[in-house]
């Protein structure tokens, strides 16, 4: 049987300032009518039963999540007491799932993503499922590049897996962190790479036992949780066992250190909105290369990408520039500075401009 975890706790920082604390951005719809985590959740319909989607989220998001998803049961929207990164996160649903069907397939998926071949999606998952029962293997989902992007994590590709699937399944040989401008269009031009989605899939019981390896400490804690499940001092103990877990990605915990790990070529367009300079290519644009989303004028401006929730922007000899208006807040930089805005709202934080994050 599968079933899904969706992660749904971060923010959404380089988006600021449409996305902040108390509205991140996989709870507002930037594409469509849909929020990006409605949205995640409707291209699992026909794959996944409603009753075997699971959320993991923090306690500030739950109630939001729960009321943008009446369809899902509330006991399956789990919220993390601090954030541990994705390693803990991934541990804790798979507490949850092992403990309702030891032989589960999981898959683990983001909240806020932008994948419209719904179909290929569906079918590759189910190749990838395929290939996690059959080898006992941890299988991603690889996206072949089509620029050199220094926002996303790269995956060097090995000798191909003969599956008989219609999805191309091969060996990882190397994980790499979010390369400089020279290194990514190094790997870009090289063929032997794909970016990184974040996309799992693997036996339950598998996962569990690589964190037993490689991970005892939270292994030992996932056991705590599981036997206190359905229990009144299940938050309890999850505080507890939380508060002692270091913050460490699936990646760096598990991913590099397991032996049995493949990657599957996704053949559909994805895309995770990680910055502002994503927006291009969703929404409206004009002759001069202006992407925009609002009442929009300009003279003798060129490569802009304009977003504002309500009102007219107007601009005046300027080119490749972000300009985005939310609420009480203005975000002007460089396209090309688009990854750095995170850095911005950490200068904020120490400057006491609080009320705009």
């Amino acid at each position: 049987m599968m079933y899904a975890m969706i992660l749904a706790g971060g923010i959404g920082e380089r988006l600021w300032p449409y996305s902040r604390k108390d509205r991140p951005k996989h709870l507002m719809p930037l594409i469509g009518d849909r929020t990006m985590i409605q949205m995640t959740v409707d291209r699992l319909e026909g794959l996944v039963e409603p009753g075997n989607i699971f959320i993991i989220t923090n306690k500030d998001q739950q109630e939001m999540i729960q009321r943008q998803l009446p369809g899902l049961d509330p006991d399956h929207i789990i919220a993390e007491p601090f954030g541990r990164n994705t390693a803990a996160a991934v541990a804790l649903g798979a507490v949850y799932i092992q403990k309702k069907d030891p032989e589960s397939v999981m898959l683990v998926l983001s909240s806020d993503h932008v994948i419209k071949a719904i179909e290929v999606f569906q079918r590759t998952l189910s190749d990838c499922a395929q290939a996690a029962v059959r080898d006992d293997c941890l299988a991603i989902m690889g996206v072949p590049p089509t620029y050199p992007n220094t926002g996303y994590g790269y995956i060097k590709i090995g000798g191909g897996i003969d599956g008989g699937a219609a999805t191309k399944i091969y060996q990882v040989q190397a994980f790499k962190e979010k390369p400089d401008p020279a290194t990514a269009e190094q790997y870009f031009k090289s063929g032997d790479y794909f970016w990184n989605t974040g996309m799992f899939i693997w036996k339950t019981s598998t996962i569990m036992d690589q964190f037993k390896q490689h991970m005892p400490e939270l292994y030992n804690g996932c056991g705590r949780i599981a036997e206190c499940i359905g229990t009144d001092g299940e938050q309890a103990v999850i505080e507890q066992v939380y508060a002692g877990l270091e913050k460490v990605p699936i990646d760096i915990g598990i991913m590099e250190k397991a032996e049995k790990v493949v990657v599957a070529r996704a053949e559909f367009d994805w895309d995770d909105i990680g910055s502002w300079k994503s927006m291009e290519s969703h929404v409206q644009t004009d002759q001069d290369g202006n992407a925009s989303n609002c009442d929009f004028e300009q003279v003798d401006s060129k490569g802009l990408i304009v977003m504002a929730e309500e009102g007219f922007v107007g601009a005046v000899g300027v080119e490749d520039l972000i300009i985005v208006r939310s609420g009480n807040a203005v975000l002007v930089c460089h396209k090309e500075r688009a990854q750095d805005v995170k850095a911005l709202l950490g200068k904020m934080g120490k400057d006491n401009f609080l009320e705009y994050l």
